[in-house]
């Protein structure tokens, strides 16, 4: 099914509904075509009732599917009723019409209701504490129990096609091998059975039961519900846990909530980036950091705001960073060898201009570039290009001599050097001036 075709069919669906869902006749009959194809009749019921959207819908084959079949079913439960007019075959492929029109599960679908929790604590009125496998969190998933509702989510994203999911696959996956490896805290997920007053749920004794009624949002967690559901299918027996919020609340009061998470002081990302050592390149970085007297360690930091500040030449993340570009490390690479390497030789460079870098480096930014902190990405490649030089102390200081590292060298202006974000042209550019003979 072609994209354009279906946010068109979207899009005609949206309209149709407005005008029929109110239709009780029709939605009976979308749930027994359904459950004559032993499918559950509740994504559809909810899809029809506007309470799932359309385009929480996307590309995969189950979706389109669902699509397909939805379409079909509110064409024959309207037909007669009303004048919609509507043909699946102008949407979907000849191949998926001929694989889809006679479509039924192989066996009926199990009772998902009453949902029941164990050992659960109350923390205030409508709020819950408890647990869920991994196993159990994805089975919910693959049932669509958990609906993805945009009024409560952080930031749906808007495209020229409509509102879509606010999704980023690659975040899942890194998720998932976090969570694979055991690597992952299981930090809460957050559910929302949506409040209004047509909701079941049961307390007592530490257990809460959730009925079929109830209308579960999912409102924190999507990027890792996608991402668990990945690592069972990888690793159906996997042992993992996760904490798990559940709320009673408005759509508001969801909304309310999620500002007041998003207002705690968050992390900076760039403090995030050199902290994760699932990246090889801080496992190089974390050697140079625990030696103490290291000349690279006391002039590097966690964020850029500490070389505003003159606090810092450079930070972590830009020495991570040239060496993931000019080094090449894989699981027999020697990590602490190859950071004692790049202490031996950043020290030696250091030495050669101890005022530029320890004694006075922030009266020398006035007029050169010897220190910013870009230029430590020219360091690290021609560190890499020299390490098994035995005369790598005569050519780095030769190589030094030769740069004329004073501002007013056009160079650094036309090659981006003082730029605001730093990409691959500009690293390239400073790895070649480094390191060409």
């Amino acid at each position: 099914m072609l994209k354009e075709k279906q946010h068109q069919l979207k899009e005609k669906l949206k309209l149709i509904l407005n005008e029929v869902g109110h239709i009780n006749e029709i939605k009976q009959e979308i749930g027994k075509d359904f459950k004559t194809r032993n499918l559950s009749v509740r994504r559809a019921m909810n899809v029809y009732m506007g309470i799932e959207s359309l385009d929480t819908l996307n590309d995969s084959e189950n979706d389109i599917r669902f699509l397909f079949l939805f379409t079909n079913a509110l064409v024959n439960a309207a037909r007669n009723k009303t004048d919609i007019e509507i043909n699946a075959q102008d949407y979907f492929t000849k191949l998926e019409y001929n694989k889809w029109i006679n479509f039924k599960a192989e066996s009926k679908p199990e009772n998902i209701f009453p949902l029941v929790f164990e050992n659960v604590q109350q923390i205030a009125d409508g709020i819950w504490q408890t647990t869920i496998t991994a196993q159990r969190l994805a089975k919910l998933d693959t049932d669509n129990v958990l609906l993805y509702n945009f009024l409560t989510q952080r930031n749906p994203k808007i495209t020229i096609s409509g509102i879509k999911i606010d999704f980023d696959k690659h975040k899942a996956f890194e998720i998932r091998d976090r969570i694979l490896s055991g690597e992952q805290f299981p930090d809460h997920i957050k559910i929302n059975i949506l409040k209004n007053y047509q909701e079941e749920i049961y307390y007592k004794n530490s257990v809460l039961t959730i009925g079929e009624k109830s209308i579960i949002n999912m409102f924190d967690g999507h990027h890792r519900k996608v991402a668990n559901s990945l690592a069972i299918n990888d690793n159906p027996n996997l042992e993992f846990i996760w904490g798990l919020i559940i709320t009673n609340l408005s759509e508001n009061e969801a909304k309310d909530y999620m500002i007041q998470i998003d207002k705690q002081k968050p992390i900076k990302r760039e403090q995030i980036k050199s902290w994760d050592l699932s990246r090889k390149e801080n496992l190089v970085v974390s050697v140079i950091a625990d030696d103490k007297i290291s000349k690279l360690n006391k002039i590097m930091k966690d964020q850029e705001v500490e070389i505003r500040l003159n606090k810092a030449l450079t930070t972590k993340n830009i020495i991570a960073e040239a060496i993931k570009d000019n080094y090449e490390i894989d699981e027999t690479t020697d990590i602490r060898e190859l950071g004692k390497w790049i202490i031996e030789f950043t020290d030696y460079l250091i030495s050669l201009y101890p005022e530029e870098f320890i004694t006075n480096p922030y009266a020398y930014k006035e007029s050169s570039v010897i220190n910013h902190k870009n230029i430590f990405y020219g360091y690290i490649a021609l560190s890499a290009s020299l390490r098994y030089n035995n005369r790598w102390k005569e050519v780095l200081k030769h190589k030094m001599q030769s740069i004329d590292f004073s501002k007013e060298n056009a160079i650094w202006k036309d090659m981006g050097l003082y730029n605001r974000t730093i990409g691959k042209t500009l690293r390239k550019k400073l790895y070649k001036l480094f390191t060409e003979v």
